[in-house]
């Protein structure tokens, strides 16, 4: 819970605005798309902000992601056996399991995330500044980032081919450029 004290009358006015400001306020941890871009070493057009995407939910084939829109569309239902293979393991066409990171990250720290957000909610009703926002954004940026290489990610490891081909067994991590570019933003927009 917050607390924050009005010591004269002239401050209820600014106070009740600040209130209104926390309202609309977001801190936004992720890779926004406008600067997502990948360098052109073999990005092949994908941005960053797209590839976590990819990554988060697993790969289908463009066959297979049409011909499950054409069924939804007609009102048709997969399995929940199916539903629960492909979010647990992927596209079984190109073998790719979903390996998300921002939502399970951002779940494993709820509890420090809540304490630096109620701390940034005091400061700002306090003084106005933002600076408790930011330093909530830095960390969940942080928190994201860790997550690539955090025990309790879950990950399914990468098949035999990959590592081969890719000379690691870390999974999502070769250049950094995806990683690196998490971040954070506070938007202050309209809800």
């Amino acid at each position: 819970m917050v607390r924050a004290a009005v010591t004269r009358q002239s401050n209820m006015a600014a106070f009740k605005a600040r209130i209104r400001e926390i309202a609309k306020t977001r801190v936004l941890v992720g890779i926004p798309q406008a600067n997502s871009s990948r360098s052109a070493d073999g990005g092949g057009g994908i941005t960053n902000a797209e590839l976590l995407y990819i990554h988060t939910h697993g790969v289908r084939q463009q066959t297979m992601r049409q011909d499950m829109k054409s069924d939804m569309d007609q009102g048709k239902k997969y399995s929940e056996a199916y539903q629960l293979y492909v979010q647990s393991h992927g596209s079984p066409l190109w073998h790719s399991p979903p390996r998300p990171v921002l939502e399970p990250a951002m779940d494993y720290h709820k509890d420090a995330i809540k304490v630096d957000l109620s701390e940034a909610v005091k400061l700002y009703l306090q003084t106005g500044r933002d600076t408790g926002y930011r330093k909530v954004g830095m960390f969940g940026a942080a928190m994201a980032k860790g997550w690539f290489e955090h025990p309790a990610n879950g990950w399914a490891p990468n098949s035999p081919k990959t590592i081969i081909k890719k000379g690691s067994e870390s999974p999502l991590i070769d250049t950094g450029a995806m990683r690196q570019a998490i971040t954070y933003v506070v938007d202050k927009g309209v809800v």
